[in-house]
């Protein structure tokens, strides 16, 4: 295998993304080398990196965990797992070289180094890594099952069964997917959102209830579709005053799923939620199983992806990309750079 330098998406300081060239390191035996479809972004994870609140990554870094692309070299030990040239990967971290492995993340590239034999141990955080993507599945709609994997990984957590009343409250790519896989596994599902489009969408995707808290009263809708409580509520809008508001809607001993990430201090009410003695929920990333899941799922048509996607881009934009998801200057939800004009 021979080194390789690449283009890639940095973020270079605080609020400040650039497009630039980075030399990735030697692949060894464990690596495959990946030559980029797609990555999709992780609007929630990469706002908050890009505006420097997320502690644990120091600039400068490439962002991204949701990559697909093509194995176009595979080490001895890489191929000893079955992995072969030409196939397809779902990949959500790669190697890069200092100065540009500040984060966990690093997919937004257009050649990649993944290691593919890693070891986690008892007490890590079982975290998605590499899995094949299944024959007929777009490398677009590919890269954004990732977001489907973490809505996954809290329902699997909370165990809805078949007939459960659900509420998802929260729209962007995470609730509209926790959405569709709730009513996957059986249960009914109301969704709450304030943005018009993105509730019109989850309508149109099979919600059986759609509420805009704006415009209707959440407490009375709850008080006619389910009098006890909703049996769980999934929230992913991060937000504590929106929460605050949910607690009470739950039913007495039912499930909490807060699917967000919080930033701390929070100013979560916690005495609110004390008096409904719920079981509460708190998942965090995903993994190889659900990602396979997930794209299973969409391959077979099960799980819509495609009316997800508001914007399919070039690398090239990343700055205008990253600006408008700061200052929310559009509506925008499922964002995917196109690598396959940017291969040397």
């Amino acid at each position: 295998m021979s080194a390789l330098r690449t283009k890639a998406i940095i973020f270079e300081e605080v609020g400040k993304a650039v497009v630039g060239e980075i030399d990735l390191p030697e692949p060894t035996a464990d690596d495959l080398v990946v030559e980029t479809e797609a990555s999709g972004v992780s609007v929630g994870t990469e706002r908050w990196a890009y505006i420097g609140k997320r502690a644990e990554m120091t600039f400068p870094f490439v962002p991204g965990y949701m990559g697909i692309g093509k194995v176009i070299e595979a080490g001895k030990k890489a191929a000893e797992c079955g992995y072969v040239e030409g196939q397809r990967v779902n990949f959500s971290r790669s190697r890069v070289l200092p100065p540009y492995d500040g984060s966990w993340m690093s997919t937004h590239l257009a050649r990649a180094v993944v290691n593919v034999n890693y070891e986690y141990s008892p007490d890590a955080l079982d975290v998605h890594g590499c899995v094949p993507v299944p024959q007929g599945l777009s490398a677009r709609e590919a890269s954004l099952t990732g977001l489907c994997a973490v809505a996954l990984r809290g329902i699997e957590m909370a165990g809805i069964p078949v007939g459960a009343k659900v509420l998802v409250c929260g729209l962007g790519l995470i609730g509209q997917y926790a959405a569709q896989v709730v009513r996957l596994k059986g249960a009914q599902v109301c969704v709450a959102e304030v943005n018009e489009s993105r509730l019109e969408l989850a309508r149109n995707l099979g919600a059986d209830w759609a509420v805009n808290p704006a415009q209707q009263n959440l407490a009375e809708v709850q008080q006619e579709i389910a009098p006890p409580g909703f049996d769980i509520i999934i929230d992913t809008s991060s937000v504590p005053e929106v929460v605050n508001g949910l607690f009470p809607l739950l039913r007495h001993r039912g499930k909490f799923v807060f699917q967000g990430w919080y930033p701390p201090p929070s100013a979560i009410d916690i005495n609110a939620i004390h008096s409904v003695m719920p079981t509460c929920y708190f998942p965090c990333s995903h993994n190889d199983s659900c990602v396979s899941a997930a794209m299973r799922w969409a391959a077979e048509g099960k799980l819509n992806v495609a009316s997800l996607i508001t914007h399919l881009v070039s690398p090239a934009e990343a700055p205008q990309i990253y600006r408008m998801i700061e200052q929310n200057t559009e509506d925008f939800l499922g964002i995917v750079f196109d690598w396959r004009g940017e291969q040397r």
